[in-house]
């Protein structure tokens, strides 16, 4: 089998998150085939559907860094992205590979540590449900979704990401640091970089996916490009969903943070939605 690979990003990170609803629907769908997709945020909290914004996001250190916040439309925790942190997105046909979550994640974990072993020479191991990590230190972290006729897959893994400002913005509970029995976030992970011992660039990174994907799902990877349906789905998913503070902030309808939060977010939305 074929699949497709797309690599494109946008500086707004409003508009990265409606092309990674865009792809697996227009897959589901039928208008596209089987489809990886790389792309990168800058400084960016992106939180999972489920979460509490207030909780989980330190709104005070976001404006003074100039950090978004947006809402992805699959479950799982808050990371931070900036320029150092690489999204990976598999949008497969459910009749082509893994028949569940479970064993998306897996075999999507083994690719990717399949791959920095073959590149880097770094031993980094699956653990379920759904992280990457190499010495006991997370690397990556993956979450998904089932469509009607596609299941997807996306990741993020920290390549050569600023650690310091991850530990600012993102509110991690300490009981969930004692269970790791670390102190902070920043020492519960573990960029490429450091595994690596040298400096690594993004697109050795991507390369090394690529072999990962191909080895552990038996495809071949062609480079392509975005459908014109998929840029129309993706436009409208930016115009009504992801650029809304109901949608980034919610579901704590009720949250006593709300009104602070909102005026901060609208601030910041503004900004980046300027930057496109």
């Amino acid at each position: 089998m074929k699949w497709r690979v797309v690599d494109v990003e946008f500086d707004d990170p409003y508009m990265n998150m409606a092309v990674e609803e865009a792809i697996p629907l227009a897959v589901s769908r039928g208008l596209a085939p089987s489809t990886l997709r790389f792309w990168r945020n800058d400084n960016t909290i992106v939180i999972g559907r489920f979460q509490c914004a207030a909780l989980e996001v330190n709104f005070h250190a976001c404006r003074e860094l100039g950090v978004s916040v947006v809402r992805r439309f699959t479950g799982g925790g808050a990371v931070y992205h900036d320029w150092g942190n690489l999204n990976y997105a598999l949008s497969i046909r459910r009749e082509e590979a893994a028949r569940d979550l479970m064993e998306g994640f897996k075999l999507l974990g083994e690719a990717v540590s399949y791959g920095l072993k073959k590149v880097f020479g770094i031993d980094a191991e699956f653990v379920s449900i759904n992280d990457l990590q190499i010495g006991g230190r997370k690397v990556s972290g993956m979450a998904g979704a089932i469509f009607k006729n596609a299941l997807f897959l996306h990741g993020c893994i920290l390549v050569s990401s600023d650690l310091a400002i991850l530990g600012r913005v993102l509110n991690v509970p300490k009981e969930k640091l004692a269970e790791k029995k670390v102190t902070s976030a920043v020492k519960r992970v573990i960029t490429v970089c450091e595994a690596a011992g040298r400096v690594v660039d993004v697109e050795e990174v991507k390369r090394a996916i690529r072999l990962g994907v191909e080895e552990a799902f038996g495809v071949e990877l062609v480079d392509g490009e975005l459908t014109v349906e998929e840029r129309r789905l993706a436009e409208e998913l930016y115009k009504g969903k992801y650029c809304s503070p109901e949608w980034s902030l919610g579901p704590c309808k009720f949250c006593s943070m709300k009104d602070r939060d909102l005026r901060i977010f609208e601030e910041l939305t503004f900004k980046r939605r300027g930057a496109r």
